[in-house]
């Protein structure tokens, strides 16, 4: 009896063994979250983006990515690595690629060096990236000589150490055979770079594609953007090509700006306006647009038209395509700048010149004569009179510099003077003239009282006839000084009239008056601004220039808003939300004047939002030009403040003061400031945020030419380029495809990926055609004409598997499949964002010319046996739909429509339908296009720049219109017509949502073909052993991976299992991560990321808010048993030690009755007695950490 009760008392122990070992094989939760797609690549925890060293290798297609393993949302870059065999079914792999002293690890690409051009080895696997220390991107490269399992970073990166410009990233490198050279496209903001190199070591720069010579306005929501020359007009014919692209969804205006201000504030434009279907002749006064003119045309998007702008005085013809469409006439603006002008939308300016018929260079406007003759000509503003006679401006001064170029003629009129008129009266009969009188070689300041003029002072100089002087006078109270040619002459005081009109004047000459310009006249010793840094408590020593957007009641000494700190210097700063109704006010407010001293710095703290309307200006107080702006660009959604520094050394010793301007009302619509600093020592810091450069004074006019030189007063202007430049330029890539399937026929393809104002919105891939000769890349399509690889919002930074291609040369590619408008906050849980399909590539000819055709990777493997649905030639009446039969989630469909000769007007199919949720796939048979309407394909919100309908043109071929359609659990792949055209897109429907069905809307349709087939997963088992089973998140975020299970957490987090113990031992290897970007340098650390603690949790509650923790405390270098009593953590026993990150633990914690024992490495290192706690569940703890749990075991 002894023995049998024994025996069974070990078949008992064997058999709670066994059951708990019945979990060990698979994870039941793995890849099974909800919107977790199913047969695309996706990691199995944290954040991914752009695909990055695409390789082909002894049998494995490599894809590495840009990957943060601490966190769901962009962070600091690491490679992340997996592999296929076939395309479809991927193997992870530990990350590849970490931060180091160089920098975050930025996209790039990977090679095969078959001839050990580099000395790593052959075949070395070698990897070409960009290293991204701060705003700082350089290149540098890697290699691997074990089929890319292990890495070597070269130890002489960065191999391109020294950026043009910031922007400078994301190499793709490949070998030429033709120069037996490697090549590299590096993306450089609005442009692609090409280098060669013998060894992928040293880099020579050899062309580049993009700037087309054009300019662009990317211009925000109803707000205008201008850009001025330095050209400038009085009666002349001026002209462009203007073409108006859609932007995010929005359409708007572009056209020519002329005779205008230098701050274009005012003056007139020629407007193409493509939102309201209009050509517009507007006047511009105080900033203020207003139409003057208008006619309805049909303004195509993307379509280029020639707008030209001739003027006669003041009569003003616009033509459009050479057609006169638009006459006015209009007396406010005689003269100004020839500028460019945008709204709402982007606008594309190309091509633009400019013929002068006459040129007068003023700032001053109305003159009307009196006596003689003047007229107005290429040289400037003539006067001729054989005795005294003026022209009197509208314009008025006080302390003023007045002065002009002039030039007394030695024929038809003989010798004479020509002089300046100021603080006249408009009859010029009271003020004062200083004149240039070459006929008695002297130099006057003359005064008039009464039409009598009488000499103040005079001094006798050479004087030639025919040649020009500059006169200058300048006023401050009653003196006046006189200049010729920047040389005092004259010095006098007197007071008889203290302000007046500003004019011109001749006597018995013939004078040409030429860069006329009167300022203020403001000095002032002081080098600093009253109350810069707002600590009167109110905004004493700042003048309000208009509106109510600064007051004293912005001024406050709060230290906090709703979201956090300000952190502003001292007590009291200027918040612009301070008061109700808080973004709405709008105006102007001016500092106190300063001359500029010291090294000639300038620094200051913004917060508040980040608009164009929102600034702080640098103005020069003579004749308020702005000389630099500053909006809040390092905004974080935050009202926080943050510092900036411009470098405005380049008007030291000049009379400045400061603007604060808010004309925004929406959200963020106001800026705070604190702290400004204008008169600083010592040396120039390193790192500025803007510098001044000098203001190019009016020099030699030109009166025809082209314009090239554009200088942005308000709004984004950006080069144009060609195809779409809506966002910076990124993920180049250059492969040769063969074209219609013939290898011996081939284009040279160039992928560009644009961050913004893609067809969609937000981000997208564009692709140009043409040829390479192993340096230059050449397009065959113009630039206005944009090729979209894809036109659904998501698929994003596509490049090519390296080392290899089809039968007859075709390449093979994915996307990152989301879109950086909303990439960061998709409502995913443990990780963020999946790839495309792969897709082959090659070329194909279409009606519209040579367009690339993508055809996705086969996944028939997938294909659930039995579980298909197929028919034919069924009829689908106007208005009605034709259910599929069965409910999908992840799916292949191919579906083909009979639409010749069909009445209908739109045919598609409908996939993940349900209550009030749809995702449309469907075809526009009047505007032959393919679309995806995912407007209702669940709540997440996609946000204002992002359309929910995407389409694509797409005719029909021989009649029919082809389909081939993949649906996984948040995407659809839709291929139109052999994949001639593409659009992917994210969706996130409900989970009930899974009906499928045809219709036909306007008439019938006949469904020639249709096939559905549900697809498995591609995800099988998960890498997470343990024997307990069940297990359910109670907080933080926690997933399956390579390294066993993640928690992830700021502060403490808790999974449990289903299972309970009371005397057991608990066991598993504990792994906390990090990443140290500066291992020689404890003080720096480019990751962020948390290093804390990882631990086992037993005798929990369902809650986890009782539970006893034994922890690996890295933070801390300490072991420790802690009892959570209602969530609150209770240290009863700690103990040092020695931790390290990435380093495996085996934690143990062995319980019987009242005592608890923790080992570390089979070493007791804590034993406690506490009988608070007697059963509960297994679990596991993470507190402020990314931590790995693998082998976790329990037994009784």
């Amino acid at each position: 009896m002894r023995l049998i009760s024994r025996l069974l008392i070990v078949a008992l122990l064997c058999s709670v063994v066994f059951q708990f070992n019945i979990g060990t094989a698979a994870g039941a939760d793995y890849y099974k979250e909800p919107f977790r797609n199913q047969f695309h690549f996706s990691p199995e925890a944290n954040w991914m983006n752009d695909p990055n060293g695409m390789v082909f290798f002894e049998g494995e297609y490599h894809l590495f990515y840009q990957y943060y393993p601490y966190g769901t949302t962009w962070g600091p870059m690491h490679w992340g690595h997996a592999v296929s065999k076939d395309l479809v079914n991927w193997e992870h792999l530990p990350m590849a690629l970490l931060p180091d002293e160089n920098g975050w690890i930025f996209s790039g690409s990977a090679v095969i060096d078959k001839n050990n051009t580099a000395g790593f080895g052959q075949n070395a696997m070698v990897a070409i990236f960009t290293h991204a220390d701060g705003p700082k991107q350089v290149q540098s490269i890697a290699y691997s000589l074990d089929k890319g399992r292990t890495w070597t970073k070269y130890n002489g990166n960065p191999v391109m150490p020294n950026p043009p410009i910031p922007d400078w990233r994301d190499p793709k490198v490949f070998w030429h055979d033709g120069t037996q050279k490697w090549v590299m496209t590096l993306a450089a903001k609005d442009k692609i770079m090409f280098y060669t190199s013998p060894d992928l070591k040293n880099w020579s720069y050899a062309s580049e594609f993009g700037p087309d010579g054009g300019i662009q306005a990317n211009t925000a929501k109803g707000k205008y953007a201008y850009s001025l020359s330095n050209d400038r007009g009085t009666s002349f014919t001026y002209e462009g090509d203007v073409m108006n692209v859609e932007k995010n969804g929005r359409i708007g205006a572009g056209g020519l700006l002329f005779r205008s201000d230098d701050p274009a504030k005012n003056g007139y434009a020629a407007l193409l306006d493509a939102e309201e279907n209009k050509v517009k002749l507007v006047k511009i006064e105080n900033g203020i647009p207003t139409e003057i003119r208008s006619k309805d045309m049909s303004i195509q998007p993307s379509k280029s038209y020639h707008l030209k702008v001739v003027t006669d005085g003041p009569n003003i013809s616009v033509f459009v395509n050479g057609t006169s469409e638009l006459t006015a006439s209009d007396t406010s603006f005689e003269n100004g700048k020839f500028g460019l002008i945008g709204r709402n939308s982007t606008a594309v300016i190309r091509n633009v010149t400019f013929t002068n018929t006459t040129n007068v260079i003023t700032n001053l406007s109305g003159f009307q004569p009196a006596g003689g003759e003047w007229t107005k000509t290429l040289e400037g503003l003539t006067g001729s009179s054989p005795s005294d006679a003026f022209t009197v401006a509208n314009e008025t001064g006080t302390d003023l510099i007045y002065k002009a170029d002039i030039k007394v003629s030695g024929s038809s009129g003989g010798k004479g003077a020509g002089a300046l008129l100021f603080k006249a009266d408009r009859a010029a009969q009271n003020g004062y003239v200083a004149n240039v009188d070459a006929l008695n070689d002297k130099v006057k300041l003359m005064k008039i009282v009464g039409g009598q003029i009488s000499v103040l002072a005079e001094k006798t100089i050479a004087l030639e006839t025919d040649r020009q002087y500059e006169l200058k006078v300048a006023t401050l109270g009653d003196n006046i000084k006189v200049y010729l040619d920047e040389t005092l002459i004259h010095d006098i005081h007197d007071g008889a009239f203290s302000s007046g009109h500003f004019g011109l004047n001749v006597w018995n000459a013939k004078a040409v008056f030429q860069n006329i310009k009167a300022e203020k006249n403001i000095v002032t010793n002081e080098t600093n601004i009253k109350n810069g840094d707002f600590e009167t408590g109110n905004f004493s020593g700042w003048e309000v220039l208009s509106g109510n957007a600064f007051s004293n009641a912005h001024v406050t000494n709060a230290t906090s808003y709703w979201g956090g700190s300000f952190g502003q210097q001292g007590n009291y700063h200027l918040w612009g939300a301070a008061q109700i109704p808080f973004d709405e006010p709008t105006g102007e407010a001016r500092s106190s004047y300063f001359k500029l001293a010291g090294s000639g710095e300038i620094n200051f703290m913004l917060g508040g939002g980040n608009n164009e309307s929102t600034y702080l200006a640098l103005m020069r107080a003579s004749d308020d030009k702005e000389i630099l702006r500053q909006t809040n660009t390092k905004w974080k959604e935050d009202e926080t403040y943050r510092r900036y520094i411009w470098d405005a050394s380049a008007f030291r010793d000049e009379v400045l003061y400061l603007k604060l301007v808010d004309y925004e009302k929406n959200g963020w619509g106001h800026i705070n400031v604190d702290d400004i600093k204008v008169n600083n020592t010592g040396s120039m810091p390193e790192n500025i945020d803007k510098k001044a450069q000098p203001v190019e004074e009016n020099g030699e006019a030109r009166n025809n030419g082209t314009i090239d030189n554009w200088t942005a007063v308000s709004g984004e202007w950006v080069n144009s380029t060609y195809g779409n430049n809506g966002g910076v330029w990124e993920c180049p890539a250059l492969f040769q495809l063969p074209v219609a399937g013939d290898p011996s026929k081939k284009k040279w393809v160039l992928q560009v990926s644009v961050g913004d104002g893609a067809a969609a919105g937000g981000s997208g891939g564009q692709y140009f055609i043409g040829e390479f000769d192993g340096k230059t890349f050449k397009s065959d399509n113009p630039p206005q004409e944009t090729l979209w690889t894809d036109y659904g919002a998501d698929f994003y930074a596509a490049v090519e598997w390296n080392n290899t291609e089809g039968p007859n040369g075709e390449k093979y590619w994915l996307g990152w499949m989301s879109n950086w408008k909303y990439a960061n906050h998709t409502p995913t849980t443990t990780w963020r964002s999946s790839m495309t399909l792969p897709r082959k590539m090659e070329l194909a000819q279409t009606p519209e010319g040579l367009r690339l055709q993508q055809t996705p990777v086969s996944l028939q493997s997938l294909r659930l046996s039995g579980q298909g649905v197929q028919f034919h030639n069924k009829l689908i009446q106007s208005g009605q739909s034709l259910s599929a039969g069965k409910e999908a989630e992840s799916a292949e469909f191919i579906v083909e429509f009979d639409v010749a000769g069909s009445g209908a007007s739109e045919v598609g199919l409908k996939v993940r339908k349900g209550i009030n949720e749809e995702t449309v796939i469907g075809y526009d048979l009047q505007a032959k296009k393919l679309f995806v309407d995912r407007s209702k394909s669940g709540s997440f919100d996609f946000g204002p720049d992002v359309k929910g309908i995407h389409a694509a043109p797409m005719p029909s071929e021989q009649g029919k219109i082809r389909l081939h359609v993949f649906l996984d659990h948040s995407s659809v792949e839709v291929f139109g017509n052999q994949g001639k055209k593409v659009i992917t897109d994210q969706i996130f429907p409900g989970a009930a949502s899974k009906g499928v069905e045809l219709y036909s809307k306007g008439g019938t349709v006949n469904v020639a073909k249709f096939e559905m087939y549900p697809l498995s997963s591609i995800w099988k088992e998960s890498p997470f052993s343990s024997n307990l089973t069940g297990w359910q998140t109670k907080s933080g975020l926690w997933a399956d991976t390579i390294k066993g299970k993640q928690g992830q957490s700021e502060g403490d987090s808790f999974i449990l299992s289903s299972q309970t113990g009371t005397n057991f031992t608990y066991e598993a290897d504990i792994e906390v991560l990090d990443t140290d970007s500066h291992p020689n340098d404890p003080n720096k650390d480019t990751v962020d990321n948390r290093v804390g603690a990882g631990g086992l949790v037993f005798r929990s509650d369902n809650t986890a808010k009782n539970a006893y923790v034994a922890n690996v405390d890295i933070h801390h270098d300490a072991m420790k048993l802690i009892r959570f009593n209602n969530g609150v953590p209770e240290e009863l026993q700690v103990v040092p030690k020695d931790l390290d990150p990435n380093k495996k633990y085996h934690l143990k914690a062995v319980t019987n009755q009242n005592t608890i024992k923790i080992y570390l490495n089979g070493e007791l290192v804590i034993e406690k007695n506490d009988d608070v706690l007697t059963n509960g569940y297994y679990g596991l703890n993470v507190w402020h950490s990314t931590t790995a749990f693998q082998n976790v075991r329990a037994t009784q």
